[in-house]
């Protein structure tokens, strides 16, 4: 579905009609931030997206290791703080 969209987009932007066999450009499409715009959705085309299998394994993973050393800074926190009240 997404490539199907980024092709229509980039046809969109492109836009113009034919005049004597050649393609002529939008407005958009001839300015230099038409052109960038549009290479970089040419580029997006070629991107490999992951599943959601992919992304919500990935996630888990992520929230897992920031539990972990959430409760690792927390633990050396509190005991940091029972040092610092035995010491002073």
């Amino acid at each position: 579905m997404g490539e199907n969209l980024i092709k229509r987009l980039i046809e969109f932007l492109q836009g113009g009609r034919m005049e004597k066999g050649q393609r002529q450009l939008s407005w958009f499409a001839r300015t230099k931030f038409g052109a960038s715009f549009i290479e970089v959705l040419r580029e997006l085309e070629s991107v490999t997206w992951p599943t959601k299998e992919d992304v919500r394994g990935s996630t888990v993973v992520v929230l897992i290791t920031v539990a972990v050393f959430a409760l690792y800074a927390g633990l050396w926190d509190l005991v940091m703080t029972y040092v610092d009240q035995w010491l002073y």
